[in-house]
């Protein structure tokens, strides 16, 4: 199915759609948020790319998105590295941590690695290691289209690293509500290559 691409005034914009579902998230009660959120790591451990991976490549949760903390604790257990992301001018990085207690406030007031450059992720770092990144997002839809918040800072990233490095797989994840039929795509978002919500996987 192709996806969707929206050109009249009278259907709904990605900012549209994007205030919609984010409003959605918000609404979600932590308790049953902080529940769900176990419920989909708990999903993603359990798949096939993360038991293989060396590398993981996870966001850190912000507001009302999907807690990654279980995964990120799970990761360091069983010795895979982590490395998280960290804005810089108009890019987004990648950095190393060995502990979330590492992290401090950064962008927009979400916890960031400090940035250490031998830290940073690259090509050289990923040559022959199974790589895993955990992508965020405002929504996601039966196609594995996703949309961001509006910056792309997760479609150039991921435009940059897979020219050199294709061993990169990559798991969007997303409370049921944000799964959407159809959502509106452009030519430079990326898709996830799997979607999982508490209740499904794509």
């Amino acid at each position: 199915m192709a996806p969707l691409r929206i050109w009249g005034r009278d259907m709904e914009t990605k900012e549209r759609i994007r205030r919609k579902v984010l409003a959605m998230r918000d609404a979600i009660p932590v308790q049953e948020r902080n529940r769900k959120s176990k419920e989909i790591m708990a999903r993603v451990i359990e798949t096939l790319w993360y038991k293989e991976a060396e590398i993981v490549l996870a966001y850190i949760s912000y507001r009302s998105e999907v807690d990654t903390e279980s995964l990120i604790q799970n990761a360091f257990s069983e010795g895979k590295k982590v490395y998280c992301p960290k804005v810089e001018g108009e890019r987004m990085n990648f950095y190393e941590i060995l502990s979330t207690q590492e992290l401090e406030e950064g962008y927009r007031g979400i916890r960031e690695p400090e940035g250490k450059g031998e830290r940073q992720f690259h090509e050289g770092k990923a040559d022959g290691k199974r790589c895993l990144m955990i992508l965020p997002g405002s929504a996601f839809d039966e196609e594995r289209n996703r949309m961001g918040y509006g910056k792309g800072y997760y479609d150039r990233y991921l435009e940059k690293s897979r020219n050199g490095c294709a061993a990169i797989k990559t798991i969007g994840v997303c409370f049921s509500c944000q799964l959407q039929k159809r959502i509106p795509v452009d030519s430079y978002d990326k898709k996830a290559d799997m979607v999982i919500t508490e209740t499904d996987i794509l």
